[in-house]
């Protein structure tokens, strides 16, 4: 652990594999205190014992970011354990493919829920805590403790795929919510940011058999 950004806290959802397992233990070499989310309580735990075993700090929460109570627990569980959050990288999803006249309206719902709205109330409840960390900071210190969020989008969302239309409009809506949150919370010190990844191979990516 190089400890480079000790002290630091973030939150990263769909981290129990994949690009999201990958930033957590990037963010842990940093010295990063890391939330780690997903699903599959059992796939969050190993990433968990992983940064600890290398002597960083974590903390398993799983859950569905979809479910509409679990935002407020995911920040929770975060200020409970560590006082602060400092980065969220809002990583979670999946993809559920189809030809535009097979797409059911679940379908459709499912991707819009997972990339569009789960982000949206994570970053909803995040503020709650936020806004008047802010002020404090300012009063105190005079200046606001800088932090970032990255939303993870795709090429799908900025260019568009054949079979995706589900899964680009919600991360197209990923960019939209990107920019608009790096417009209002510039006033927090916070940056906002989005990382449109192309293909990469996870098991999000994998042919089926």
């Amino acid at each position: 652990m190089s400890g480079r950004m000790k002290d630091k806290v973030a939150i990263v959802t769909g981290a129990g594999r994949g690009v999201g397992a990958a930033v957590a233990h990037r963010l842990a070499e940093d010295g990063v205190r890391v939330v780690v989310n997903d699903l599959d309580e059992d796939e969050a735990r190993s990433v968990v014992n992983a940064i600890q075993d290398a002597g960083g700090e974590a903390l398993a929460v799983p859950g569905s970011v979809t479910d509409p109570d679990f935002p407020e627990q995911l920040i929770a569980s975060a200020l409970d354990a560590f006082g602060t959050i400092d980065i969220i990288v809002n990583n979670a999803g999946y993809i559920w493919n189809g030809a535009m006249h097979n797409h059911s309206d679940d379908q459709w719902q499912a991707m819009l829920d997972v990339h569009a709205t789960a982000p949206f109330r994570i970053l909803r409840a995040f503020a709650a805590w936020l806004r008047p960390q802010t002020r404090a900071e300012i009063e105190s210190n005079g200046v606001a403790r800088c932090r970032k969020v990255v939303n993870i989008s795709s090429v799908s969302g900025t260019t568009g795929s054949a079979t995706q239309i589900a899964y680009s409009a919600g991360k197209a809506a990923v960019l939209g919510i990107t920019k608009t949150l790096a417009k209002e919370w510039g006033r927090y010190n916070v940056t906002v940011n989005a990382v449109a990844f192309g293909h990469i191979e996870t098991r999000l990516t994998q042919a089926y058999d």
